[in-house]
């Protein structure tokens, strides 16, 4: 697969133009079918094209789109990671399936102040004050995801208290805190107001 498409959001909708209309998800290792709330096998999937996506110094930020056959059903779609977090998310026979033959390509949002209508912070911002972003784990309120349904992660600006874009490689940074979702009621002394 060769390509010119320097965007995510491009990328999906070429990818959606040639029948790729199901989306799958990375959940407790295993893919799901969003739409059938099925798992599918992985050895099984066919991954028909594979595209990482870098922008910044030695890949700062990169998101991945995969488009994959289910042989079982048929089923074409996406399992796209915005995050480039897969390799922590999945076993790794299926990351190693994942990015065989994946395409890198430079994204055209290099030094953009935004991404997806968040405000996007780099990794000089991020260390002037590390305790200053969180990354938040499935909180209900976090805003739609530009390629359907919406964001399980996304970085959090404690001082400003809105969503923000981090790149990569603070995603990657031990010193990153996640706080994951506990309820509206929930806080964790330990953590602090999990809304935060």
């Amino acid at each position: 697969m060769t390509t010119q498409v320097t965007d995510v959001l491009d990328a999906v909708q070429s990818f959606v133009a040639k029948g790729y209309d199901r989306e799958y998800r990375v959940k407790d290792g295993q893919v799901v079918d969003l739409a059938l709330g099925t798992t599918l096998v992985a050895c099984d999937l066919s991954v028909d094209a594979a595209l990482r996506l870098e922008s910044g110094d030695d890949a700062e930020d990169a998101s991945n789109i995969y488009a994959i056959t289910d042989p079982a059903t048929g089923h074409k779609g996406l399992l796209i990671d915005a995050f480039d977090v897969f390799d922590e998310l999945c076993p790794v026979d299926l990351s190693e399936r994942l990015t065989a033959h994946r395409e890198t390509a430079p994204a055209g949002d290099q030094d953009v102040p935004m991404k997806y209508g968040l405000r996007k912070i780099y990794k000089a911002e991020f260390e002037q004050d590390t305790a200053r972003y969180v990354l938040r784990e499935g909180f209900p309120d976090v805003p739609p995801c530009p390629f359907g349904e919406h964001f399980s992660i996304l970085g959090f600006d404690t001082a400003e208290q809105t969503y923000v874009w981090l790149v990569t490689s603070i995603i990657r940074d031990s010193r990153l805190i996640r706080v994951p979702y506990q309820g509206e009621d929930v806080i964790d002394e330990d953590q602090g107001d999990p809304r935060l």
